[in-house]
């Protein structure tokens, strides 16, 4: 059983060396950006994400929102009606791939400019990506469970839901702003290096 476990994680870090390329992140990346332009559109091509609110009277994706509630939600079936739950069950399936595409594109691109650094603790800034990515599914889970009991709204699911959205929100920020962060970073580390070695006298 051991020697199993070693050759799985042999072949998942074998895999993971191979993801961690700059074409393979530059893939990853555009397959982002059209599941992102399908999500929320364009100025006047308007995405899933605002087809809810025109067929719910205006209220919005409980998915988009910083935090909501069993209220939220209830607020939201009323005025959503058949033609709102369809809406939103088009704007469900296209986030069930939504998330990960989001979270491997910012883990890849904070993982390849991690490489270019020294030490293990700039790995913890990879933490709030694989975050952001959990609760946006854990988010989902509570959307589809409002779906699969609409028009009935539970409110342990809805409080669930409500706080998995604000915990994404706040872990996507972390997970975006390391990026520049880890950029920032490489930067200084030249600098230091460079420095370093124009003060090291030459020998005669």
């Amino acid at each position: 059983m051991q020697k199993y476990y070693e050759i799985v994680a042999s072949a998942a870090v074998t895999v993971w060396r191979a993801m961690v390329r700059a074409r393979v992140v530059v893939a990853v990346w555009l397959l982002f950006g059209l599941s992102a332009l399908a999500m929320f559109g364009l100025p006047g091509l308007p995405g899933l994400t605002g087809a809810v609110p025109r067929a719910c009277h205006g209220r919005s994706a409980l998915d988009v929102r910083g935090h909501w509630t069993a209220t939220d939600a209830r607020d939201l079936v009323a005025a959503c009606g058949a033609g709102g739950r369809a809406a939103y069950l088009r704007l469900e399936l296209l986030d069930l791939a939504y998330p990960l595409l989001g979270g491997l594109a910012l883990l890849l691109v904070s993982a390849l400019v991690i490489r270019r650094l020294p030490g293990r603790a700039w790995r913890l800034l990879l933490v709030p990506a694989v975050a952001m990515t959990v609760l946006d599914y854990g988010e989902n889970a509570m959307v589809w469970h409002l779906l699969s009991t609409w028009p009935a709204v539970g409110d342990l699911p809805a409080h669930l839901g409500g706080a998995a959205t604000a915990a994404k929100r706040a872990a996507g920020l972390a997970a975006y702003l390391a990026v520049p962060l880890l950029l920032l970073a490489v930067g200084v580390d030249r600098r230091v290096r460079a420095r370093a070695g124009a003060a090291v006298p030459s020998r005669p």
